[in-house]
């Protein structure tokens, strides 16, 4: 299900065509500079007046709502990636998934089992390693939301080697963002770890990814030829917060009060007649947890205790001490009448595919990924066509290029904060 090319779209999908040779050899030393994370998902927005992304997540869960035919390309795709990650004198042949250890969440396991699938399509034994405290002594079966199964194994580190039983592994793919911190063990082992545990949820900002993708957005913009206002999404960092305890609340106050006057002046500039607002955002962590809307910087000085509660804790209990202030993105993304937002899915910097997450409980300002969600099937297997026809009006092909050179430049940003964290 793909939703309509507009006149945005179709400026930008022709700007990107006719400078498509010049983005190839920018994105060709970006990746020798900085390769993108293993792989990533990247939700977007699309205000009909610009096409920003507003999350990446390192470690995507949603495999299991990518649509079918995106899903058989992927294996080979996955292959590709890893032959590039790895030395050319090695040749990797097994695969260890360390996952989420919730066993509650059922779509969750779905996700992990279209992940093992493509593994296995590609080529790899694969099998998941269960690292839960106090560790699993046997082999545990997992049930998925559709009741396929899933066999965990325990896990073992011996000088460096990580094993499950006698399955040694090549290489060991996380799919874990690890909020509440990284289990030790990972910085013994001597195999290659994709993506790196490095960038987790535990140390990982979204105020960092977002001012990397501002730079790469802006290069982008000048290199097509376009106002760079287009792709670029304004981030701000507020911290030290707990608004429980009152501590960084004239700072977000003022953050946001600031960042209104600016969009104001930005929207009046263009002739856009909406009034601007903002999301406030736990700066680490996901499932759409520690999030608010606002429309003035006063609401922030309002708040209930049952606001301020949400806006404390983010996920798996984790305290929120860090805030991004981000511009607020309305959706004109319908699908049946409900507002929705594409979520790409890339190995590297090569899409795989996508979906469209709706929600009947939220409006077009509001945050989808939230309880109502549901996904539909976004294919973007077009998007690997370059014969597409780009002047056709409903072009979907359009639209898509689009969306896909914007998750790209997320995909990016991911290799610059992977590439100063291990500065650090």
């Amino acid at each position: 299900m793909t939703p309509h090319a507009n006149k945005l779209h179709r400026y930008l999908a022709e700007k990107i065509q006719a400078n498509r040779p010049k983005l190839v050899e920018w994105q060709r030393e970006l990746f020798k500079k900085a390769p993108p994370a293993f792989y990533s998902s990247v939700d977007l927005r699309d205000s009909g007046d610009k096409i920003v992304p507003v999350d990446n997540n390192l470690y995507p869960a949603g495999f299991n709502n990518i649509c079918p035919e995106d899903l058989r390309t992927a294996s080979a795709l996955f292959k590709q990636e890893v032959l590039n990650r790895l030395p050319s004198q090695t040749t990797p042949h097994r695969i260890v998934v360390i996952p989420e250890t919730h066993t509650q969440n059922l779509f969750y396991l779905e996700n992990l089992y279209y992940l093992t699938q493509i593994i296995q399509e590609a080529g790899f034994e694969v099998k998941i390693g269960w690292h839960v405290t106090p560790p699993i002594s046997e082999p545990l079966i997992l049930t998925t939301q559709s009741e396929k199964s899933l066999t965990a194994y325990p896990m073992e580190v011996q000088g460096g080697v990580l094993s499950v039983g006698d399955f040694v592994p090549d290489l060991i793919l996380l799919n874990n963002d690890f909020s509440g911190g990284y289990p030790q063990l990972l910085d013994q082992i001597t195999q290659p770890i994709l993506p790196s545990h490095v960038l987790g949820w535990h140390s990982r900002k979204k105020s960092e990814h977002f001012r990397y993708y501002n730079e790469l957005a802006t290069e982008f913009a000048r290199i097509i030829d376009i106002d760079p206002w287009i792709v670029k999404i304004e981030s701000e960092e507020v911290e030290p917060v707990n608004f429980n305890e009152e501590i960084g609340t004239d700072q977000a106050f003022k953050t946001a009060s600031d960042m209104l006057k600016r969009l104001e002046q930005q929207y009046s500039e263009r002739k856009i007649l909406r009034k601007p607002f903002l999301f406030v955002k736990n700066n680490a962590g996901t499932y759409g947890m520690g999030i608010m809307v606002i429309h003035s910087a006063e609401e922030l000085l309002q708040m209930n205790r049952r606001t301020k509660n949400k806006m404390s804790v983010g996920k798996n209990r984790s305290q929120i001490h860090s805030l991004v202030i981000q511009e607020g993105i309305p959706t004109v993304t319908l699908i049946d009448r409900l507002p929705a937002e594409p979520v790409i899915y890339l190995f590297g910097s090569t899409l795989i595919g996508g979906f469209l997450r709706t929600n009947s409980e939220r409006g077009v300002e509001e945050n989808l990924n939230s309880p109502g969600m549901v996904f539909k099937k976004l294919c973007m297997s077009d998007l690997r066509d370059d014969s597409a026809e780009l002047n056709q009006p409903s072009s979907p092909p359009a639209l898509e290029l689009v969306y896909g050179s914007i998750a790209q430049l997320s995909a990016f940003a991911t290799g610059m904060e992977l590439q100063a964290h291990q500065k650090k």
